[in-house]
């Protein structure tokens, strides 16, 4: 009843708000097969490039994707690992459930089990983090709590404040607070990696876009925008979870085949 009642509450928001766009899409080849191609152009390189050494290594995996699978959840936010809400939880055992037993388990990545096991890499010998070490992090967390894939999904905001016509009642004392003086809009976005704990391996993407408007007495409007940008961002990633169930189920499907 509880998710139930959760559900409506975002369809409620979401009959409210602009809907986006949204896409997903798999990956399943080969990294033998592509790097083939490589011995022609080797044969007529006498030095081969640094740059093609580099391309080869990266390449030179293969998928071993198997169902059902353990696959770890991590939430990116302002760049760093974060828990994840009790909305989202519901909504991702909503969505296994609906996958049936053939899928396996989503199982949150711990923050504090990544940041334990994380030790930055040192730049002329101080220890830095940078962008890409995320990958790293959540690869070692999740490596840690024995997870076969993880899906990484980052969420950020953009919103906007325009003053209406209406903001006349800015000069008033009691007028600003209840006569509609701003527009407020925000735009969700959520992208979502499903990546090979031991390899690396990118099995599949999916993303979705909302925006949401809301209008707001000049005095109120900045606790307003927070908390429309809030709500929108939590409607975003449920509306990512259906795109991120067709991408698997397309990944089951062809791991049946391969």
């Amino acid at each position: 009843m509880k998710t139930r009642t959760i559900q409506a509450g975002l369809i409620i928001f979401l009959s409210l708000a602009s809907i986006g766009c949204q896409t997903h899409s798999v990956q399943m080849t080969s990294g033998k097969k592509y790097l083939s191609h490589y011995a022609d152009y080797d044969a007529n390189e006498t030095n081969a490039s640094d740059l093609n050494e580099e391309l080869k290594a990266i390449a030179s995996i293969e998928p071993s994707l198997e169902f059902p699978s353990r696959i770890g959840l991590v939430k990116l936010f302002n760049g760093r690992i974060t828990n994840l809400a009790a909305q989202e939880v519901e909504a991702w055992e909503e969505a296994k459930s609906a996958m049936g037993d053939e899928f396996g388990d989503f199982i949150p990545v711990n923050p504090m089990i990544s940041e334990m096991v994380y030790t930055p890499r040192k730049t002329n010998g101080k220890s830095k983090d940078t962008p890409s070490d995320i990958f790293r992090k959540v690869r070692l967390g999740a490596a840690r709590q024995h997870l076969d894939y993880i899906l990484i999904y980052e969420v950020f905001s953009e919103t906007k404040t325009t003053k209406l016509a209406s903001s006349v009642a800015n000069w008033t004392i009691i007028g600003g607070y209840f006569v509609p003086s701003r527009e407020i809009e925000t735009s969700g976005f959520a992208n979502a990696l499903l990546l090979d704990v031991r390899n690396g391996y990118p099995y599949g993407t999916a993303s979705a876009t909302l925006s949401a408007t809301e209008f707001s007495a000049s005095q109120t409007y900045r606790d307003k925008s927070r908390n429309l940008a809030d709500k929108n961002l939590l409607s975003t990633v449920i509306k990512l979870i259906p795109e991120v169930q067709k991408m698997i189920k397309k990944l089951i499907k062809e791991s049946k085949q391969a």
